[in-house]
């Protein structure tokens, strides 16, 4: 096959042509044929510049030819375009370093020295330090995304630690060059983003405790500030939170840290605005409710940065068919709008997915913490906004709302009740019959080690702070218990606490869900799961073509107790 040039596809719409294009790309990249394939991708993009496919393909064609940077480039554009691949963080971390190799070796370095803190020409070099500094993708990655990897991680606090020393060394001044000030900028977003969870030394924190009252005694004398100090206090504490913060925004900056700024004092001063617009629909004066509201009014969980994009929305029942048999639902047949209600929305990644996911969707979504609901309103995209209602309110009580909706999204919430059960027949009997139920609750078996490091954390008497959860972490990884930092929320303050600190956790069973659903007369519909995991359960019960025999999964969850690692996520359908 020979590729052709944009102009043979005369009378073709431009979808078609980059389709017609990307074909050809593919069979040559698949074939050997590197250097037709980068010019075929080339072409693609030519015609249309927001394929994301052909930006990752053409980076992995480039990557192997030895073309790094190049392939840098196109891997960054494609994360950008589709940013739920950033929540494969073992994809990324994978290919960050397989573009810039300085990385894997600094961490290597690090994980060797730890706890001690390597300089940063011992773990990179001169040269890969500047590697690093001018590494774009890698750079995008940091202010994207949460750090899940432990080395990486190491890596960077040695990093900061570095750039501390260099910001406190008034000679280095501005003395920096704009990769390094870029870098430590991208940091300093990180360290926002996972809530400041790195370990830090004592003396370490004393150091940028004066590096901090040095910054605000400049601001205070009207002293010319070298851009390095706000960028390296930035990495150990939120801006926001120091005195007249919005005074740093009346400056002149470069642009790398006047983007840090937005992040770290302007956004925060517009999601305290929402606080008198948000309207409550019920009280919260349940004692369980009012103690999880005020973890998430200190720790809104998660702090997330992009929200999946989706090519063009669909209906419930066409999502139910890609995911299950026709024979396991009854459609709901509606071809006008649905009404959605997402219980326990948090910080609004889930109903902004929700309201992009489905066709004509109206979304009512809920949550007892106030803080977590201003991040969201902020969050939410101008396109989304007259979709989107957001409230504060406690599930326990809404069935004074009297609203009915045709799906209720209530993934990670129920099991923060002092009786899940009670709470899921509050949800029921706002759902319309024949209406779609999507819920997420913990496993038991799945989560002996979660239950392990709780039983550990009242041992050693630690608190639910900052300070306390970072030290927590670093005991851990040192223990027995260390397999909890396969948990993708052990990379952050906020999600650390709702992992190990919760002050309310309920676990279930299969046959606890069975039971329940047995007594409200509900039907499931199947669990969610990757093919590979249903392929092995068909390899297994062959005599339950639907994959929906409960007692069966739970016979599987017996012998596989990571089975359900994440949650059981699961459809039900109301008679």
């Amino acid at each position: 096959m020979q590729g052709q040039g944009v102009g043979a596809d005369t009378g073709r719409t431009p979808l078609e042509t980059a389709g017609r294009l990307f074909s050809q790309a593919v069979w040559h990249q698949h074939h050997g044929k590197p250097n037709e394939a980068v010019r075929l991708y080339k072409q693609v993009l030519a015609v249309k510049p927001d394929h994301a496919e052909a930006h990752n393909n053409l980076g992995c064609v480039l990557l192997a030819q030895g073309k790094r940077d190049a392939a840098g480039a196109c891997f960054e554009r494609a994360l950008v375009l589709v940013p739920q691949l950033f929540d494969d963080f073992a994809s990324v971390s994978a290919l960050v370093v397989a573009v810039n190799p300085a990385l894997g070796e600094g961490m290597t370095r690090a994980a060797g020295a730890w706890p001690r803190r390597l300089p940063v020409r011992e773990l990179l070099g001169s040269a890969g330090f500047e590697a690093v500094c001018a590494d774009v993708l890698f750079r995008r990655v940091l202010e994207s995304t949460t750090i899940r990897e432990v080395n990486l991680e190491r890596l960077l606090t040695s990093i900061r630690l570095d750039l501390l020393r260099m910001a406190s060394d008034t000679a280095a001044g501005d003395g920096v060059e704009d990769n390094v000030l870029g870098f430590c900028c991208a940091l300093a977003k990180q360290c926002f983003i996972n809530e400041y969870v790195f370990a830090t030394t004592p003396e370490e924190a004393a150091q940028s405790e004066r590096l901090k009252q040095k910054l605000l005694e400049a601001r205070a004398q009207g002293s010319k500030i070298p851009a390095l100090w706000p960028a390296v206090v930035a990495a150990y504490f939120p801006l926001h939170s120091l005195p007249n913060a919005q005074s740093l925004l009346e400056r002149a900056w470069p642009a790398a840290l006047t983007d840090v700024l937005a992040q770290q004092v302007r956004e925060p001063w517009e999601e305290r605005q929402y606080r008198d617009l948000i309207p409550r629909l019920t009280d919260i004066d349940d004692d369980v409710s009012v103690q999880v509201r005020g973890q998430y009014e200190e720790n809104p969980y998660p702090r997330w940065v992009h929200a999946a994009s989706v090519s063009e929305p669909t209906t419930i029942d066409d999502h139910l068919r890609t995911q299950f048999a026709p024979a396991a639902f009854r459609p709901l047949g509606s071809d006008s709008s649905i009404d959605v209600l997402v219980a326990g929305c948090g910080t609004g990644r889930h109903p902004i997915e929700v309201a992009r996911k489905y066709k004509d969707a109206r979304v009512l979504a809920i949550d007892l913490s106030l803080t977590s609901l201003c991040y969201a309103k902020r969050k939410t995209p101008a396109p989304l906004a007259d979709k989107i209602e957001y409230a504060q309110a406690d599930i326990l009580k809404l069935g004074s709302i009297e609203r009915r909706f045709d799906l209720i999204e209530a993934s990670g919430v129920l099991h923060h009740l002092a009786d899940p059960t009670a709470g899921w027949r509050v949800l029921l009997a706002l759902l319309r019959p024949g209406g779609f139920m999507h819920l997420g609750l913990y496993s038991e078996l799945a989560r002996r080690d979660i239950v392990a490091a709780r039983t550990f954390i009242l041992e050693q008497g630690y608190r639910p702070t900052t300070d306390d959860i970072r030290r927590c972490r670093q005991d851990l990884l040192d223990s027995p218990l260390s397999g909890v930092a396969k948990a993708s929320d052990f990379f952050s303050t906020s999600e650390c606490r709702d992992l190990l600190f919760h002050i309310q956790e309920r676990r279930l069973t299969i046959p606890d869900i069975k039971s329940f659903l047995v007594e409200n007369g509900l039907k499931f519909i199947g669990f969610e799961f990757a093919p590979q995991v249903m392929q092995r359960y068909r390899d297994i019960f062959s005599g339950d073509p639907f994959v929906r025999d409960l007692d069966r999964w739970h016979a599987f969850e017996t012998e596989r107790p990571d089975t359900f690692g994440g949650m059981y996520q699961f459809w039900i359908q109301k008679s």
